[in-house]
């Protein structure tokens, strides 16, 4: 018998613009950060800090197909900082390039 998964998808984004310029479309997705309410989200990423966590955060414990949702530019410019496994980097390198 054939199991199927289905991972999180994001229902919106939270568009954000950076100190430099450069603008971001982050996914909302729920369970990321554990606490907040999935409603007090929007709100709370649009602080360039929290959004830095919430990535990090996601390439330590997400599925590629919740990763493959956020801009790979971004993914790749927190990735040596989120202090993951020396497998898991090399993985998510791997899919990003």
């Amino acid at each position: 018998m054939k199991r199927t998964y289905r991972y999180a998808t994001a229902d919106r984004f939270v568009v954000f613009t950076r100190p430099d310029g450069r603008v971001l479309r982050v996914p909302v997705i729920a369970g990321i950060l554990k606490h907040p309410h999935p409603t007090e989200l929007d709100h709370l990423l649009r602080d360039e800090r929290v959004i830095i966590k919430y990535t990090r955060l996601a390439l330590q414990k997400a599925a590629w197909p919740v990763l493959k949702q956020f801009p790979s530019d971004w993914l790749l410019e927190c990735l040596p900082s989120a202090a993951l496994r020396p497998s898991r980097e090399k993985a998510i390198r791997y899919l990003l390039s």
